[in-house]
């Protein structure tokens, strides 16, 4: 299955005609990013592409637990699921850009996994519900007490190995999806400007387990002065890149580590590798420059690659 991440500011985009977009394109349906002040609400977008498109799936990608309690998104979830059953993807997670911009703080892993819990108790079976995860801990606690993962974890097929092995260590048949970041480019200046609007999170991702992403030692004070420049208040827009000196060597590790480039057979051989790896799903990242031009040599090298591997 792939799903087309859908993170675009309030009034730039509908979602229901990026669904059309993503359905034509070869992809099974969306998810929805929630950030309450960069994009439409997530849940109510969801109900709209459910009932106008026929979406195989679609749902809130990731739903922020750091601002959400667990009851009233399983509340949601379950009333989503009775409207569109078997059609509802729901990904919860920590929260990124929709704590930040709250002046928050992601709850600490021991509250996540509680409202883990609690999500695993009230949501119905037939909804697909995973929880994001890019560290080790996060990884496993999701794994354990969710029974869904999706990975965030770049795009190093050893990395990504390594991450899909952990969520399998403690239940061999627990669901493992990817969120990836994808293009297809022409050359370098393309990839460059794909990766400007992710860029910054991506490397925040790399401060917090520098040994598990096997950040050199030489890269990592730049890896940390990417995280550092990125502006979440234009999270996944071209202007996401704030101020501040970037050493390009550490700018193109990030990028090179994080988001998947090329022509359509490179990133086919690279989605190949992922399938190989055991990945049973993909969510393209949305947010990643020149994805909607090109979705559909995006989504035909993406289902190849997936076929393939």
């Amino acid at each position: 299955m792939i799903v087309l991440n859908v993170a675009r500011p309030v009034g730039e985009a509908d979602p229901v005609e990026l669904a059309g977009a993503a359905l034509a394109a070869g992809l099974d349906g969306v998810a929805l990013a929630d950030s309450p002040r960069l994009f439409p609400d997530c849940l109510v977008e969801t109900e709209r592409v459910l009932s106008a498109t026929p979406a195989r799936l679609a749902g809130p990608c990731v739903l922020s637990l750091g601002l959400r309690h667990p009851a009233t998104v399983a509340g949601a979830v379950r009333t989503l699921e009775a409207h569109h059953p078997g059609r509802v993807l729901t990904v919860v997670g920590r929260g990124e850009s929709s704590v930040r911009n709250e002046g928050q703080v992601p709850p600490s892993l021991r509250a996540y996994e509680a409202a883990l819990d609690v999500l695993r108790e009230l949501v119905p079976a037939s909804a697909l519900l995973l929880g994001a995860a890019s560290g080790p801990r996060t990884i496993a606690a999701t794994a354990a007490r969710l029974g869904g993962v999706l990975i965030d974890a770049g795009a190093d097929p050893t990395i990504v190995g390594k991450a899909v092995a952990l969520a399998r260590s403690t239940r061999a048949d627990v669901p493992v999806w990817m969120f990836v970041r994808a293009v297809v480019t022409d050359d370098e200046t393309d990839a460059d400007a794909a990766a400007a609007p992710v860029l910054g999170s991506c490397a925040a991702r790399l401060v917090q387990a520098p040994d598990w992403f096997d950040v050199p030692a030489t890269l990592r004070s730049g890896v940390a002065a990417v995280a550092e420049a990125h502006d979440y208040r234009r999270h996944g827009t071209a202007d996401a890149r704030g101020a501040g000196d970037v050493p390009a060597e550490a700018d193109r590790f990030v990028r090179e580590r994080f988001v998947v480039t090329g022509d359509r057979r490179a990133v086919t051989e690279r989605f190949a590798a992922f399938s190989a790896a055991g990945v049973d799903g993909v969510v393209l990242a949305g947010a990643v420059g020149g994805v909607l031009d090109r979705l559909d040599e995006l989504g035909r090298a993406v289902r190849d690659g997936l076929t393939k591997g």
